[in-house]
């Protein structure tokens, strides 16, 4: 039997039939569309209520609190960045609703949802998240938190002026600083799949969703028929990949979620970012164009890949189709399509995009210098380049400064003049004005300002509190110090300490061998030499010693630390790794 579906043959089944041309390079948005939104949506700070009982602080930071009344006090619902923005979230939201905070919600564990946090708690207070918030918000502010720090304060423009960059386009500015004051408090109640949340005459339903996050929740209240969807929504188009580093978010999942939420038929859509959407035909329009954006770009990566395009065609070609393009909630004002198309395809296929000639690709330096001399040397180039800047071409001018420094010291200096780095700057200044995109903005801004200064500036050293100390895995301190080895002194040594807490019944060995940082949790591996020292102590005090809360002095002299073996030796081990949580000065992107 032989019909229409059969007629289209294995071929085309399997993703091999002829391709349809892909699509014309898509219009980003202009800046003007930009500064409208910093006015008209993310706004003054102000408290808009919802519906009896439930009322939203918007524009007191990156992200909005949400706040239910209920008999027995309020429930609050993400409480902001950190502890100076929140307090006056506080205060607005009390003014209408005063009470004591009975709980907290965490919609997922970034931390301008959760670092506000102490300015709510107080005895008694609920914290409710998914089982899987502690886990993700250790191992996203972990291992890579040097360089997170450093392009996350890129991203939101840490020195940027408000005149060049007026808000994030999910809220106000964040202020980076603020951001290391930890107001993080963490969950008093956990849950897996979905769980009732009842406080006094209120009854909330929490469902695990993931999207922005694999820790994220939706909070659904079923007798106002509002829904809030932490940052599976918001009036942008959505971050499905963050400039500042991290794993792509799981596509497939997002939309699953926000499927999920439109099962509920909600009256009010109230996000952890931008204003409300009212009505229940609104609110089904917003939730079911966003996941088709969401895998309208998916399934567009699908395609260029198996029609054999290269990452680089299918990111320049992606667009939303018209009848999405025009959504303002899609606009890519904070996501952006060409770069989630990038993170789709790696997460999905890798780096390679079987482009042979890419398998051994010449690297950078050699690039830069040979094509730089195959057009007349860096004097040629760099000319070219200021042309291309005058003109108003400012990413072709970068693609051309960017080759005159990699070739940098591979030619006479003569030909490299002091200032392109005032000329590179120059450019990323003209590039991110013309940008919508406040992540994009942020960063070329705030790229422009370092290169001007000729240096990266150093991250801000947080202040942890105990209680934050505590929920810390020891694995994670392990970890963190195995990345900060400091392998140039080390390559000559193989030495091992032993760390033993019997509070918690565990060992941890590292061994520093010839450059590597070995972690072992329990017994050492075959070939361990033996140890300079057996350092004792609880599991706390090595969280206040590692986080730098307290001095090793202090610990040893009343009797929590004991060090079995080589002082010294155990000194000159621990000095071999660098120290401190934030971003360290370093060399120019």
């Amino acid at each position: 039997m032989r019909g229409p579906l059969f007629g289209l043959g294995l071929a085309a089944l399997m993703g091999c039939s002829t391709p349809a041309p892909p699509p014309a390079p898509r219009a980003l948005p202009s800046p003007d569309l930009l500064q409208a939104h910093c006015r008209e949506v993310v706004g003054e700070p102000r408290v808009e209520q919802v519906t009896d009982g439930i009322w939203v602080a918007m524009g007191y930071d990156l992200a909005n609190t949400t706040l239910i009344r209920t008999s027995a006090g309020n429930i609050v619902v993400d409480p902001g960045m950190s502890p100076s923005r929140a307090a006056p979230a506080r205060e607005a939201l009390l003014a209408v609703s005063p009470g004591p905070t009975a709980a907290m919600v965490f919609t997922h564990s970034h931390i301008d949802h959760v670092g506000g946090a102490s300015v709510w708690m107080e005895e008694g207070t609920q914290i409710w998240a998914t089982a899987r918030l502690q886990d993700h918000f250790f191992k996203q502010y972990g291992v890579f938190l040097p360089a997170e720090s450093a392009r996350g304060a890129r991203q939101f423009g840490r020195d940027v002026p408000d005149s060049q960059l007026p808000c994030s386009a999910l809220g106000r500015k964040v202020d980076i600083d603020a951001a290391f004051e930890v107001g993080v408090v963490l969950p008093t109640h956990t849950f897996e799949g979905e769980t009732e949340l009842t406080i006094g005459d209120i009854t909330l339903r929490l469902v695990e969703a993931h999207g922005e996050t694999d820790d994220q929740l939706f909070v659904w209240h079923e007798a106002s028929r509002t829904l809030m969807p932490g940052d599976n929504w918001y009036r942008a188009f959505p971050n499905l990949y963050t400039v500042r580093g991290a794993r792509p978010r799981p596509v497939g999942t997002w939309i699953a979620s926000l499927d999920a939420m439109r099962r509920m038929e909600a009256a009010v859509l109230v996000p952890s970012h931008t204003p409300p959407v009212r009505g229940e035909a609104a609110v089904a329009d917003a939730l079911r164009d966003y996941r088709d954006g969401i895998q309208w770009l998916r399934d567009e990566v699908v395609r260029g890949a198996n029609a054999g395009r290269s990452i680089d065609a299918i990111a320049s070609g992606v667009a939303l189709p018209p009848h999405l393009a025009d959504k303002p909630a899609l606009a890519e004002l904070y996501g952006q399509l060409d770069w989630s198309a990038r993170a789709i395809y790696g997460n999905e296929l890798g780096w390679f995009d079987g482009q042979a000639r890419d398998l051994y690709r010449l690297p950078e330096t050699e690039r830069a210098t040979r094509t730089v001399a195959l057009l007349g040397g860096a004097g040629p180039v760099r000319a070219e380049a200021q042309a291309a800047a005058a003109a108003g071409d400012h990413r072709w001018a970068l693609e051309l400064y960017a080759m005159v420094e990699a070739a940098r010291g591979q030619v006479s200096d003569a030909e490299h003049p002091n200032d392109l780095d005032r000329l590179i700057a120059d450019s990323l200044e003209a590039l991110g004005a013309a940008t919508a995109n406040t992540n994009g903005r942020g960063y070329l801004l705030q790229s422009a300002i370092e290169r001007r200064a000729g240096r990266v500036k150093a991250g801000k050293e947080p202040t942890l509190s105990d209680d934050f100390a505590a929920g810390l895995p020891l694995e994670q301190i392990f970890a963190t110090m195995a990345s900060r080895l400091k392998t140039s002194e080390v390559m000559d040594r193989h030495d091992a300490v032993h760390f033993v807490f019997p509070d918690i019944g565990e060992r941890f060995v590292i061994t520093i061998r010839r450059g590597v940082a070995e972690v072992v949790r329990g017994e050492p591996l075959p070939g361990t030499p033996e140890p300079l020292a057996t350092l004792t102590t609880d599991a706390q005090t090595w969280r206040r010693l590692a986080l730098g809360l307290e001095q090793g002095k202090d610990a040893l002299a009343d009797g929590r630390l004991s060090i079995d073996g080589s002082s010294l030796g155990v000194l000159g081990f621990l000095n071999r790794f660098d120290k401190g949580l934030a971003a360290p000065p370093g060399e120019l992107p």
